[in-house]
């Protein structure tokens, strides 16, 4: 599909959401070049730059989100049902995240509460939007009968990607 005025104007929604994407991807690695270089000024590493780079990759999270949204991000370029797909999935993860940290919030902290509620529901629209005939059909040429397999298949996606995390957490890696 060819960006032009009149596709921007009839799919802005689509179009935000992709903005919405990148937008944090590359702000992701923005912070995680911040938080890798404040890592440096406290632990003195000697070698080349790209062995640095390799070593906070091993030893930090500082570029995980960078590589989660990878996933989302080349979803964004291909407007296949399997885009659909790899976008769809980073919302089943971040609502499966949310569900995962919900365990630990505090049920006397209101406004944790309730920005949580809000993180839900913005997310549950956007998978709403994304299910629109006028995203799902148009551009990814998902028909209504698919749909239900491809949420499926989407869900499973990003809910491994939270269960990977959560792993990978545990055992301190």
């Amino acid at each position: 599909m060819r960006i032009t005025a009149k596709n921007i104007k009839n799919n802005y929604q689509i179009f935000i959401i992709k903005l919405t994407i990148l937008s944090l991807f590359i702000f992701s690695l923005v912070r995680g070049k911040i938080e890798t270089s404040i890592y440096w000024n406290f632990v003195a590493e000697t070698g080349s730059g790209f062995q640095n780079y390799l070593n906070v990759l091993k030893g930090t999270s500082f570029y995980r989100p960078a590589i989660i949204l990878l996933i989302p991000l080349i979803g964004i370029f291909i407007n296949k049902k399997i885009g659909w797909i790899l976008i769809q999935s980073y919302f089943y993860f971040l609502i499966s995240n949310l569900a995962f940290s919900a365990k630990y919030i505090d049920l006397n902290d209101n406004a944790l509460i309730l920005i949580n509620i809000i993180g839900f529901l913005l997310l549950l629209l956007i998978i709403i939007l994304m299910n629109k005939k006028k995203i799902r059909n148009l551009i990814y040429g998902i028909e209504k009968t698919e749909l239900i397999s491809k949420n499926v298949i989407a869900s499973i996606v990003g809910m491994s990607i939270t269960i990977i995390l959560a792993m990978i957490k545990a055992n301190g890696i």
